[in-house]
């Protein structure tokens, strides 16, 4: 194997895009930055990896060599077995995987995404391995180069892709992973500015093997037939045609970073609650849609667009069309929700805020008392499709209970509520106090505070906190003592299906009768009447 000259095209690039971008920078007390490199035996990663085998010394590189047998076609383990001969031959650690058939049926909507994905997968897989005897995260080193970058741009352009898409590949980005608490595993391009025939005409030079991959001839692959039929038509007329893409996607790069840094003051300008940074993604973003109204084309796309991805999702589900017909929509009055967006992500929207937000979660934040997945856990609450067995409810005294232990049996479960004490619900307090009647306020019957009740205690048995089962009926106060269904009943009272499964219920324990739907409406059997002597008065209120 001849050493490269330094002065050579491909070394002089090499060198360029170092001092440019700082790939492989230095580490402190001269420490070897432990280099993934990604080969999998065509001309591209053999050229890369000869290249870095040269300056590994004087970089203070520890060059490791990772191949992934894609398994989809018969030469595949002979490439494996190339490269493995290569890295052993030039005394270097390899590391190889082979995809089960399993793992590429899954990959088989979109297989070149799909495999794309399992082999920077693989790829952070064999950096993260070797994390613990490095400094920092271990970088990774793939081959593409500029005959790549102009097929991705113009790949782009042809589907109509917006900025983002449109700056191509980068020198430097990241792999949505981390090693240790802090570092990200970057993924670093070498060769991006430097043409394939370049790469041959080195190879040629230096008398390196490779290994062809049949299918890269396979002209029913989008990117085959603009390697093969496209692109070289389209550089018969200009023949810098590489070139230009390359400098289109360096252009655009700066104009999208800019953007995306005006994107995302904007969205932070119309989001509410905007935590930075937040240790998980978070279920919802609420956003100002009377705002969002008076912004640009542009910058509206860019919002939304900064909202998926604040979600947790890739910024590539909100495609054109699912971006634009979220904005047309949001810009016109419609309301309502959740409509699906994408993946998990639905959408809300209501005449002055609207909500990107999880399927599981509710659109907006509540202002009201809402008992949560989580509480309905703690206390055994049933779903509103199955009901629970019925042991016998444990009794709990007087006084203010802030874990009060479930009750366990026919009604489905929840919280024994006890007299003259309270619950505790996240920020809330349902409190109870027994009175006589000569002690009700001059004003108890005035509705000012829809969450709080004066009812006859007389034939309560126990007060019992919990949320709807399927079936249930309730009798509301001004109907005589008529029952309904409490699913017409929440419909009635314009109440969102998503707020149903946790609403507030107070139920007599004894019976399963409904006594108050909590914030709307007091029971018939429950009302205060002539003959009434003893009182409960019910009451939610917040920290």
């Amino acid at each position: 194997m001849s050493a490269p000259d330094p002065t050579e095209p491909l070394c002089r690039a090499l060198i360029q895009m170092e001092a440019r971008y700082q790939l492989f920078p230095r580490l402190p007390n001269e420490e070897a930055r432990i280099v993934v490199v990604g080969v999998s035996g065509g001309a591209d990663s053999v050229c890369l990896l000869h290249l870095l085998l040269h300056f590994a010394p004087s970089w203070h590189l520890a060059l490791h060599v990772a191949h992934l047998d894609h398994n989809v076609r018969p030469a595949s383990a002979q490439d494996a077995a190339f490269v493995r001969e290569l890295a052993a031959g030039w005394g270097l650690p390899f590391h190889t995987r082979r995809l089960s058939p399993a793992e590429i049926e899954a990959a088989d909507n979109n297989l070149e995404a799909g495999l794309r994905r399992l082999r920077y997968g693989f790829f952070a897989d064999v950096a993260a391995s070797l994390a613990g005897s490095a400094p920092v995260a271990p970088t990774v080193a793939v081959a593409h180069n500029a005959d790549d970058q102009a097929e991705t741009i113009l790949m782009h352009v042809l589907r109509g892709s917006g900025l983002p898409g449109l700056v191509g590949m980068q020198p430097i980005t990241f792999l949505p992973v981390r090693v240790g608490e802090n570092d990200k595993i970057r993924i670093v391009r070498p060769l991006l500015d430097v043409q394939h025939t370049h790469i041959l005409h080195y190879l040629n030079t230096h008398a390196l093997a490779w290994r062809e991959d049949a299918t890269n001839q396979d002209l029913t692959f989008t990117r085959n037939r603009l390697r093969h039929q496209i692109l070289p038509r389209l550089a018969e007329i200009y023949p810098n045609l590489t070139g230009a893409l390359s400098r289109l996607g360096a252009l655009l790069a700066a104009e999208n970073e800019r953007a995306e840094r005006l994107n995302e003051a904007a969205f932070c300008s119309l989001l509410a609650d905007f935590a930075p940074q937040p240790t998980a993604a978070p279920v919802r973003a609420v956003l100002d849609r009377v705002a969002l109204r008076g912004l640009d084309v542009a910058t509206q796309r860019g919002v939304l667009r900064c909202a998926v991805f604040y979600l947790g999702l890739p910024a590539d589900e909100m495609d054109y069309e699912r971006t634009e017909s979220l904005r047309v929509m949001l810009i016109g009055d419609e309301t309502g929700g959740p409509t699906p967006l994408a993946a998990e992500i639905v959408w809300s929207a209501e005449p002055e805020r609207f909500s990107l937000h999880r399927k599981s979660a509710l659109a907006f934040p509540l202002q009201q008392p809402f008992l949560d997945e989580q509480w309905r856990a703690i206390y055994a609450v049933e779903s509103l499709a199955t009901q629970p067995p019925h042991p016998n409810p444990p009794q709990i005294g007087e006084g203010i209970v802030t874990t009060p232990p479930p009750i366990w049996g026919r009604l489905g479960g929840g919280a024994q509520l006890p007299v003259n004490g309270e619950i505790a619900v996240g920020e809330w307090h349902l409190a109870c106090r027994e009175m006589e009647r000569a002690d009700l306020p001059a004003n108890w019957q005035e509705k000012s505070d829809p969450w709080q009740v004066y009812c006859d205690a007389h034939d309560v048995g126990e007060l019992l906190l919990t949320t709807a089962r399927r079936g249930q009926q309730f009798a509301p106060l001004g109907m005589g003592g008529r029952h309904k269904h409490l699913g017409d009943f929440f419909t009635d009272s314009k109440i969102a299906v998503a707020l149903r499964a946790g609403w507030p219920l107070l139920l007599d324990g004894s019976s399963g009768e409904i006594l108050w739907v909590c914030g709307l409406r007091l029971a018939h059997r429950a009302r205060i009447r002539a003959e009434t002597e003893r009182i409960f008065h019910l009451k939610w209120s917040k920290e």
